[in-house]
């Protein structure tokens, strides 16, 4: 028998039978475990891994994960630790980048590091921040420009940094808990309230699914993100999975408690093919 995560597969009035949902890796923050969850819900694999936040199935099949009391760790499927870095405080966010290093987020000193295979930091961004520790820095994400996007919650604001620290966009919402940019140049931003928008260079809102949206029974604070090739946007709210159209239908629910960031998988369990951006 699998370790008992109890989990639910939520099925939504109207939605055609198949597909049942989509399979996907995700961060269970206070379960305190790494999930594999197949298109029915099921859990196939964890790892424990204590407040886990961010999250990411590798290439190789090894999985990259934030335990804000562990650090950023790497896992192979049998479980074996392959890499390992603590900063001095809380983390919450992880990237792994096309030129190897590993992408961190260390609160406790307001800043973005680039570590390598060897845990040196080759790289440092200091943050603009009135922030303290724990509600500094919810995710971070590198841009193919070499600029960075973070959501930094109790600023409440997502901004934009060049490589040199300078930032050059932002965009003031409640409490941003990841934001990612879009094929377009919009911003898209989960945040506390639940809401989820998508804003234009400008600030103006392009789309939204706001809490008025979501499913009955389905409320919280929004976190994971990910917008797919084929227009939908995948949402975590508060232990929630839902895929959702531009029209703002829900196309899949699946429910695992505490859940905060999600991969989507294909059926082997291997990285989804296609665009997806998170």
């Amino acid at each position: 028998m699998l370790p008992c995560i109890a989990l639910l597969f939520v099925a939504i009035a109207g939605i055609a039978a198949e597909p049942a949902g989509r399979p996907f890796v995700g961060a269970t923050f206070t379960s305190n475990k790494i999930v594999i969850v197949d298109r029915d819900g099921k859990v196939e694999w964890e790892q424990d891994a204590p407040a886990c936040m961010d999250v990411w199935s590798m290439p190789n099949g090894n999985i990259l994960y934030s335990s804000r009391a562990k650090g950023i760790i790497e896992v192979t499927r049998d479980k074996k630790i392959v890499f390992q870095f603590k900063t001095d405080g809380e983390t919450y966010t992880c990237q792994r980048l096309p030129n190897g290093r590993t992408l961190i987020g260390d609160n406790k000193n307001g800043r973005l590091i680039e570590v390598d295979a060897d845990g040196k930091i080759q790289r440092e961004i200091k943050l603009q921040t009135a922030a303290k520790e724990h509600g500094m820095i919810r995710t971070a994400r590198w841009l193919p420009n070499d600029h960075f996007l973070v959501s930094q919650r109790e600023d409440n604001i997502v901004r934009e940094y060049d490589a040199a620290g300078k930032v050059v966009w932002e965009h003031k919402v409640g409490g941003p808990m990841t934001a990612l940019r879009l094929a377009n140049g919009n911003t898209l931003i989960a945040g506390a309230s639940g809401d989820v928008i998508e804003v234009g260079s400008d600030g103006k809102e392009a789309w939204s699914f706001k809490t008025k949206d979501y499913p009955m029974g389905v409320k919280g604070k929004a976190y994971g993100l990910q917008r797919l090739a084929n227009g939908n946007t995948v949402i975590v709210c508060q232990g929630t999975v839902l895929e959702v159209t531009p029209e703002k239908k829900v196309v899949w629910s699946t429910k695992v408690p505490n859940l905060m960031g999600v991969q989507l998988l294909d059926e082997k369990g291997d990285v989804t093919k296609g665009e997806i951006i998170r």
